[in-house]
């Protein structure tokens, strides 16, 4: 099925150089719904291809390479990668956003349109692993047209035992097994910047609000702070939300509903039954 699809550049300035974040824009333009799509940590943009053939037919989505990924520039140096850096450009692509969201009826058919539209729209953010940690962090914030997010195995403790896993074997961009790291062949099978293999194994990539506990590293304060819905998607054969990171979040979150999904590792595939999980979800 083919979609509207619409290249887009953000570009960043810093440490005296530009760069520039790719994105594409995808499915129903007048739709006052618009799905950003952020991919996990070795993720590009196509791992996004089946929630976009399933949503984009009546829905506006978006989805963004991180820097070092699929068609954005790579950085400077291993140490330039870091998840305050990522926030910092999500920020650049929800402000993008919201002014898309906020323009684009101008271009329609008419004043009353416009008005319908401007105050129905929502932007819904769905965050692959990374992703969602980056999404709940921008949530955190509480901007303006945010109607939920969703969270694709990922929760508000990340247990030992499963940063261990996510840091021998990173989830391919292809599917959900999990493949051992072999240096520039497998930066060149995921479309990354062979830095990234050496960057996100380091405590210094992880420099976002966090508190390092014995079971493992929470972000409950900042997931406490969200006050839009949030879905999780959890994958039962994952190590990463088991059942006590599950308690903790009805805890802290009240909005929270859980999606199981039997048979899936991490992260959750974006099936049909997933993505109708979604939308039933986000509702009308």
């Amino acid at each position: 099925m083919k979609f509207r699809r619409r290249r887009f550049e953000l570009t960043v300035f810093e440490a005296g150089r530009h760069r520039k974040l790719i994105g594409e824009d995808i499915g129903e333009e007048r739709s006052p719904d618009l799905f950003l799509c952020l991919p996990g940590l070795l993720e590009t943009h196509d791992s996004f291809d089946e929630f976009i053939s399933f949503l984009a037919p009546n829905a506006r989505v978006m989805v963004l390479d991180w820097c070092g990924r699929g068609d954005s520039d790579w950085l400077a140096a291993a140490h330039d990668y870091k998840m305050s850096v990522y926030l910092s450009d999500l920020w650049r692509f929800y402000t993008y956003a919201m002014g898309v969201m906020s323009s684009w009826a101008f271009t329609g058919q008419g004043e009353r349109d416009a008005i319908t539209v401007s105050k129905s729209a929502r932007i819904h953010l769905v965050g692959t692993s990374m992703g969602g940690l980056l999404a709940v962090m921008l949530a955190s914030g509480k901007p303006k047209m945010l109607g939920s997010v969703i969270l694709n195995d990922i929760g508000p403790l990340l247990p030992w035992s499963g940063v261990f896993a996510l840091m021998t074997n990173i989830s391919t961009a292809k599917s959900s097994s999990m493949n051992t790291l072999r240096g520039p062949d497998l930066a060149k099978q995921l479309d990354v910047d062979p830095q990234l293999l050496r960057a996100v194994r380091q405590p210094a990539h992880l420099d976002l609000p966090h508190e390092n506990r014995l079971s493992g590293v929470d972000f409950s304060d900042r997931f406490a702070a969200v006050t839009t819905p949030i879905l999780v998607l959890r994958g039962m054969d994952s190590e990463i939300v088991n059942d006590s990171v599950v308690k903790r979040m009805f805890e802290i979150h009240p909005l929270t509903r859980i999606h199981e999904c039997p048979e899936s590792g991490h992260p959750v595939a974006y099936s049909k039954t997933v993505c109708e999980a979604i939308r039933h979800f986000i509702g009308p």
